[in-house]
């Protein structure tokens, strides 16, 4: 398990579903990214490294420059006040922390969707978001993961995620602690831009 900081990416558009599991899988639907200054086809992240500088009494840092920055802090505040997921009353959760394994397996996801031009938890080799978070050597107690496509940045792919029920409750999860994401693009697919959210809590 690895908490480091990592690039920003830029984003585009999406439509999606969402699964978890404490090993079993629940389907939903989308999410969007925002745009953002940086390479496509490279995992984007960073570490939950907001405020403690001295002298700073902004009590909101803001979502910072790079793209891990912008979707913990999006999914944090989402996180932050009670949400109504589908007509369920979810309440306030603490915040998440990024993690790198769960990044690497939400950019394999993503660029698998996108190199062949579909949109599922399962990938093109059948494997399914719990084989994709074990092959990066993460040891979960449960796990949960959202996809989309099509969205153009990451404020619409969080409303998208939060207009659905089970992405929503993924989300809300109070079980997970940490949390990776990607996006990749490829404009010769259907939607141009593929979302992945991986959520996690280690053993």
């Amino acid at each position: 398990m690895k908490v480091v900081p990592i690039l920003a990416l830029s984003a585009l558009l999406l439509s999606g579903c969402g699964g978890s599991s404490s090993g079993t899988d629940n389907t939903e639907n989308t999410v969007q990214l925002p745009e953002d200054s940086g390479d496509t086809g490279t995992n984007p992240g960073d570490d939950n490294n907001t405020g403690g500088d001295e002298g700073n009494t902004d009590p909101d840092p803001g979502p910072g420059d790079t793209f891990a920055e912008q979707m913990l802090y999006a999914v944090n505040q989402v996180r932050s006040e009670s949400q109504n997921c589908g007509g369920e009353i979810m309440p306030a959760v603490d915040a998440l922390e990024w993690d790198l394994d769960l990044q690497d397996a939400a950019y394999r996801h993503s660029s698998d969707m996108a190199n062949n031009n579909f949109m599922s938890h399962t990938g093109s080799d059948n494997s399914s978001p719990e084989d994709r978070i074990n092959a990066t050597g993460y040891s979960w107690s449960t796990w949960a993961e959202n996809v989309a496509a099509g969205q153009k940045d990451i404020d619409a792919v969080m409303t998208s995620w939060m207009n659905s029920s089970g992405h929503c409750k993924n989300i809300m999860n109070g079980s997970v602690t940490e949390m990776g994401a990607s996006f990749v693009e490829n404009s010769d697919a259907s939607y141009g831009i593929y979302w992945t959210q991986v959520f996690a809590k280690p053993r």
